[in-house]
């Protein structure tokens, strides 16, 4: 409610001027947005616009032109029915709605209005129309490039080196490759998989750590897209019968990509795997890796001791790498000299010293680690532990004052201990330079637009090796999950976040270490103690509804 005397200061500046009597008063702040959006869908009885229930179709979009969108502040969502849905933000701006009317009045259809905060609908209405506008382009390039390549060599599938740099210079062939890398940066997408079919060629890519199809055109423009990459990746486009790999930097609206190439030959011609590696400005904190408060703790003390150890595992993709960039930001300072050599440099961090690993000049894991000794270093982070030699040299720069990060492949936190002395570190150093040891897996995170209330399957259920697991805080579990919306594309996630199983070393863990006991009794201690293994880690996020019981057992199959 607001006063009389509100109110007339409002009506007082709106004789002044041509705006709306409720835009007035949110901004005198005495009624908030929110306020009046609800007062005029209750005035002129319409609903409130959902973007996780409203999907914006592409036939609302293509028959709206956006130059009107913009010119009238308006969202097309539906083409059914004999109806076009349309959300706007000003139900009382008369001049949208007939035009609108003029437009809709010619193909026999009737305006179905939906109300919208302005912010949320130009949001919604830029991105609609660029993804639509960007598959017609892909959609239009493939046919021009095939419809030309068609007509050339109808059936040749091994062109010489002439007509394969031909192709790669077409300017069709150009956009393609420009729009196709352009959609994958949009979907948030690390990796875009290329592989020849025996009539088409499927192009795939993997978001949220799985893999989807993205674009299915036809084996004609195989040869273009495969050279086109190849040249920009500086490869020998003439050899399509050994492995390859290659790189380039792809910019676009000021964002700059590194993007990986590996080049397999398989039986229906080479198969192209991009890995796309944001150099923008890494941003990331510990607390958004969602830790849980007791492992935030844990690893925060653990990081802030002045030398020693933090060794993380897990697979590919597993979130290793931006962990150990996260800790890094924790650490920068003016006061600290920290070096890294990486295979790649995933992110570029200021005021870090980075390397990144070249075979061929040498610049390798140990002989980069060997000089950063030289260089009087605080804190070293060594992107991978793939040998013994590397491994003897981290271990040492911990035990003489340094505190060094690194990765190393094993299942889980005790074998991650255990794994150094494999690899042929004696025991008992091992463990007087370790500091924490962790496991880490990365679940997709429920989108909460459209987050519901379900019941997992049976059988995930009985997949549970204890029951009592689930139960994290004794209370009965809501399992939550996306039921799928516009905005996660129907898919229930939309990003991931952290399950960490995380052993700090404690004096019990370091006698065992030195002892060279298994891990095996290395976890029971380790449980005794409080470590939350990986699994429940897993259920404390299925319990707080941030991602479901199937992603952690698909991400924790096997793990206890």
């Amino acid at each position: 409610m607001i006063t009389r005397g509100q109110l007339d200061e409002a009506l007082a500046l709106q004789s002044d001027s041509r705006e709306r009597l409720g835009g007035i008063l949110c901004k005198l702040g005495y009624i908030g947005e929110s306020d009046l959006l609800n007062t005029l869908a209750t005035q002129f009885n319409l609903r409130m616009f959902e973007p996780a229930k409203d999907a914006i179709e592409p036939a609302a979009i293509d028959f709206i032109p956006l130059e009107f969108a913009r010119r009238y502040n308006v969202l097309p969502i539906r083409l059914a029915d004999e109806f076009l849905t349309v959300a706007l933000s000003d139900p009382l701006d008369v001049e949208a709605r007939d035009q609108l009317q003029k437009i809709t009045m010619r193909k026999g259809l009737s305006v179905e209005y939906l109300l919208a905060p302005p912010d949320v609908l130009e949001r919604t209405r830029e991105t609609n129309y660029n993804r639509v506008e960007g598959s017609r382009n892909v959609n239009q390039l493939i046919d021009k490039v095939m419809g030309e390549i068609e007509v050339m060599l109808p059936s040749d599938d091994e062109p010489d080196e002439d007509e394969v740099q031909r192709r790669a210079q077409d300017a069709g062939v150009i956009k393609l490759v420009d729009q196709m890398i352009g959609m994958s940066l949009e979907d948030r997408a690390t990796d875009i998989h290329i592989e020849p079919q025996e009539h088409n060629l499927v192009i795939r890519f993997r978001m949220d750590g799985l893999l989807y199809d993205a674009l299915t055109p036809p084996r004609a423009v195989y040869t273009g897209v495969i050279s086109r990459i190849k040249i920009l990746a500086n490869m020998d486009i003439a050899e399509r019968r050994a492995c390859q790999d290659g790189r380039f930097t792809y910019k676009k609206n000021q964002r700059e990509v590194d993007i990986r190439v590996s080049a397999i030959p398989t039986l229906h011609g080479e198969k192209l795997v991009l890995r796309l590696l944001d150099k923008t400005t890494f941003n990331f904190s510990l607390r958004d890796l969602g830790f849980s408060e007791t492992n935030y703790k844990v690893f925060t003390n653990a990081i802030h001791n002045p030398y020693g150890m933090i060794l993380l595992s897990g697979p590919t993709g597993s979130g290793k790498s931006t962990t150990l960039y996260a800790s890094l930001l924790e650490l920068r300072n003016e006061t600290r000299n920290i070096t890294t050599i990486e295979d790649p440099v995933e992110y570029q961090i200021d005021r870090i010293n980075q390397v990144q690993v070249n075979i061929r000049k040498k610049i390798t894991f140990s002989n980069t680690l060997r000089s950063f000794l030289r260089q009087d270093p605080d804190i070293i982070m060594v992107g991978e532990i793939r040998d013994a030699d590397t491994a003897d040299i981290a271990v040492r720069a911990a035990l003489t004052g340094h505190m060094v990060f690194s990765t190393i492949h094993a299942n889980d936190a005790p074998a991650t201990a255990t794994r150094l002395v494999s690899m042929g570190i004696e025991s008992f150093m091992a463990a007087s330079a370790l500091t924490l040891v962790a496991a880490q897996r990365l679940v997709r995170r429920n989108c909460r637009h459209c987050l519901e209330e379900y019941q997992p399957p049976d059988e995930v259920l009985l997949a549970v090796s204890s029951p009592g697991q689930l139960n994290v805080n004794d209370k009965p579990i809501r399992f939550m999950r996306g039921g799928g919306c516009a905005l996660c594309k129907g898919r229930g996630y939309t990003g991931r976040v952290a399950i960490v199983e995380m052993m700090p070393i404690t004096t019990g863990i370091r006698q065992l270490i030195a002892e060279n006991r298994p891990a095996g009794e290395i976890r029971h201690l380790a449980l005794k103690e409080g470590m939350k293994t990986l699994r429940q880690s897993g259920f404390e996020k299925v319990e707080t509804g941030l991602t479901t019981l199937e992603e952690v057992m698909r991400v924790c199959l096997g793990d206890e």
